[in-house]
């Protein structure tokens, strides 16, 4: 009964503390955009666009990272080695024409799927807590460590779309 509880508690302050990044610069859209990654220690933002050849995805390299670098006058830039190696970098899985199976360097659990068609463009879906849901922006609060090393995910806000509905959702991700 406790940990229903504390469950729930968690879940209903996620939701709402998510919801206090108003403030966060949005990132103009484009035809190509597939989502874009925030987090709470700063204004920066990792975005993740598709790579269209022709009528295609490129199967060598489906997503294009960077990053906005908000704190430098909104600087577009090159993920670092240890950005693209260790947190944001996108790792290819699977590979059929069109339909790519993808995961962020950061964790193993949860899987993207990137496809495209003529009539919808490039979309990327994700299914968290049983949810399937086109994604539009994710939000990581971070909690930092002793000193401020060893930050971690606290818990992951996914924003986005229902896959069947289209209505707008949100889920939370809390990290154990």
């Amino acid at each position: 009964m406790k940990k229903t509880l504390l469950s729930i508690f968690l879940m209903f302050f996620c939701l709402f503390s998510g919801y206090s990044q108003n403030d966060y610069p949005e990132p103009a859209k484009t035809t190509t955009r597939l989502f874009y990654i925030q987090h709470s220690n700063n204004h920066n933002t990792y975005v993740y666009d598709a790579n269209i050849t022709g009528e295609m995805i490129d199967s060598s390299q489906p997503i294009n990272e960077y990053r906005i670098v908000y704190t430098e006058n909104g600087a577009k830039k090159p993920l670092s080695k240890m950005q693209k190696k260790l947190a944001y970098g996108m790792i290819l899985l699977e590979s059929l024409p069109n339909l790519f199976k993808l995961r962020l360097a950061a964790s193993e659990k949860i899987h993207f799927y990137l496809n495209y068609d003529e009539s919808a463009g490039a979309k990327i879906y994700v299914t968290i807590n049983k949810h399937k849901m086109y994604l539009d922006k994710i939000f990581i609060q971070l909690k930092d460590g002793v000193f401020g090393i060893n930050t971690k995910a606290e818990y992951v806000l996914f924003y986005g779309k229902d896959y069947d509905s289209n209505k707008s959702v949100t889920e939370t991700f809390v990290i154990k």
